[in-house]
């Protein structure tokens, strides 16, 4: 199975901050089966969050997408599908962050699962999200 990285577990695993994952995450990723994958705009979402101040990457930006690459992380690109099922998705009071909504939409539109401490995933009914 081929799961999807929130943009926060990708910066856990590039920093080596492994402690911040649960043991289902673990297990998920030691499981030789499992795929991982992670949206292109997580990539954006750190760049901008860095710019304005609200993100510090002790190893950089850059450092980040070669780990992604060399550990064989699939990078999803953008494509029309996505968006356009982010402009169908349901805008929740509680949940307005579009990277959130453009990486639900990426989930949904390929069939993935996404690993994520972020209960306001759960909003979306059809996402399947895994952290406990």
């Amino acid at each position: 199975m081929t799961y999807l990285l929130d943009t926060h577990v990708l910066i856990y695993l590039g920093c080596a901050y492994e402690d911040n994952l649960t043991q289902k995450v673990i297990e998920i990723f030691k499981n030789q089966e499992s795929k991982l994958a992670v949206s292109r705009i997580s990539f954006w979402e750190m760049a901008i969050k860095i710019n304005i101040g609200k993100l510090e990457i002790p190893i950089g930006l850059k450092k980040i997408i070669d780990i992604t690459k060399m550990t064989g992380i699939e990078i999803i690109p953008m494509r029309d599908s996505h968006i356009l099922y982010y402009q169908s998705l349901e805008v929740h009071k509680m949940h307005k962050d579009p990277f959130d909504r453009y990486i639900i939409s990426t989930a949904l539109c390929e069939s993935m699962p996404v690993i994520s401490k972020d209960s306001k995933f759960d909003l979306y009914t059809d996402v399947i999200r895994i952290w406990h």
